[in-house]
């Protein structure tokens, strides 16, 4: 498997994920929300033998990295795991990260650092913290 990353306005990301985001099986994994982009979104995406398994689009603006939507076929743990590790890899140097997470996938992200700040119903926010004390 590869991880690929791409800015938001790069042509390359239309041919790996726009078959994927107007899919209505993937708009319902994702609770009916649109997936959104811009040159200020930065794209990881799970790739293996010409197939995308996942993605991770991530908002960077004013030194803050957003996850707010995501897509891995299957739920599958490995995929999840080697896209977060990937973002916090190259985001956290330079980048708070945060994340709004489905409810569903807390075991998948807390694997990955990330710890709870906010519960809503179906979302919970986290964050990956660096050295500085976390929030519940």
């Amino acid at each position: 498997m590869e991880i690929i990353k791409l800015t938001g306005d790069d042509q390359r990301l239309y041919y790996l994920v726009a078959h994927l985001v107007t899919d209505e099986k993937v708009l319902k994994y994702n609770l009916n929300y649109p997936f959104k982009t811009s040159d200020s979104y930065c794209w990881f995406i799970a790739v293996e033998e010409g197939n995308t398994l996942g993605f991770i689009p991530v908002k960077l603006q004013d030194g803050k990295a957003t996850i707010n939507n995501y897509y891995i076929d299957g739920d599958d743990s490995k995929v999840f795991s080697m896209l977060l590790k990937e973002v916090v890899r190259e985001l956290q140097p330079d980048f708070i990260i945060d994340s709004i997470t489905q409810v569903r996938h807390i075991p998948d992200f807390e694997q990955s650092g990330f710890s709870i700040l906010l519960r809503w119903k179906r979302y919970v926010k986290m964050r990956v913290f660096r050295n500085e004390k976390k929030r519940v």
